[in-house]
């Protein structure tokens, strides 16, 4: 009560206080929120590399010849190394024409990003050996919506400066993207295309030869893991010529024990297996 003997409200005092107060930590949270957000404007999360498995030139170790021929001179490889052929023909684009991009890109994952506020965009900026020669790297990422475009630019004291070897893009949880790799500095252009996805640990990815003064140029071939019973990668190529017969070869691959077989109608002239086995001589399929 108050001196009159009237009694007071409980909350005739505090209901001022509590509006004050309200207000204070909306204020503060907004405060807080803004320079948080301020925070991660200036200095947002590097992106994430897409798998080094996206740009491989290994194609699940597929070998490139039977390292036991030697020893069995009077048998058949016959099957072995038609699939061998056209595996390696992918194999030697990525090894031989493509070594400078494709190193630079596994050595990036050794070096850290930071951040250019003005471009709004990462930058990874080191050195690359490739042979006996050495690069300079700088490779940027840029976020474009719900995906991460890639460019990485190179440099050869003497020779050329910042030449664009190859661009792509990457989801932001990594489950796929796309390369884009051309083919020299004194021939900016683009010879392949990579599309990959990545399903757990596993890259899948398909190369389509995209150079126009090539023989086989719109060629393919695509590659992954597989569940198929006794072997572990499968091969999928398709060969367009402009001087030769268009032809398609399917391959399944045991990479723990060499064995494998090779489909081609073109080549056997019916749709059925040819096999091979651990030590790459020609056997009769199983089924």
């Amino acid at each position: 009560m108050d001196f009159l003997g009237r009694k007071i409200k409980p909350y005739s005092i505090m209901k001022p206080i509590g509006k004050t107060y309200f207000s204070f930590l909306v204020a503060a949270t907004l405060v807080f929120v803004a320079c948080d957000n301020a925070n991660e404007d200036a200095s947002p999360t590097a992106p994430q590399l897409p798998p080094a498995e996206s740009m491989s030139a290994e194609m699940g170790a597929f070998p490139s010849n039977g390292e036991n021929s030697s020893k069995n001179d009077n048998q058949d490889r016959e099957h072995f190394t038609y699939a061998a052929a056209n595996v390696v023909f992918w194999q030697s684009i990525l090894k031989l024409q493509l070594a400078v991009p494709v190193a630079a890109f596994k050595e990036s994952f050794n070096h850290p990003f930071i951040y250019l506020q003005d471009e709004q965009r990462w930058k990874s900026s080191y050195s690359v050996t490739v042979g006996d020669k050495t690069y300079e790297a700088t490779l940027y990422g840029e976020r474009e919506e719900d995906e991460i475009e890639w460019e990485m630019y190179l440099s050869a004291e003497g020779q050329f400066e910042n030449f664009l070897w190859f661009t792509g893009e990457s989801e932001l949880d990594n489950t796929g993207g796309s390369w884009t790799l051309y083919k020299s500095p004194s021939e900016p252009r683009a010879v392949l295309t990579i599309e990959w996805e990545k399903e757990g640990n596993e890259v899948e990815a398909a190369y389509t030869l995209v150079d126009e003064q090539a023989d086989k140029v719109d060629s393919y071939i695509e590659y992954g893991t597989t569940t198929e019973n006794g072997f572990t990668h499968f091969y999928e190529v398709s060969i367009e010529s402009k001087t030769e017969e268009d032809y398609e070869v399917f391959i399944l691959y045991n990479a723990n024990t060499r064995a494998g077989k090779v489909k081609s109608e073109s080549r056997f002239g019916d749709d059925a297996f040819r096999c091979w086995d651990s030590n790459f001589i020609d056997t009769t399929c199983s089924n």
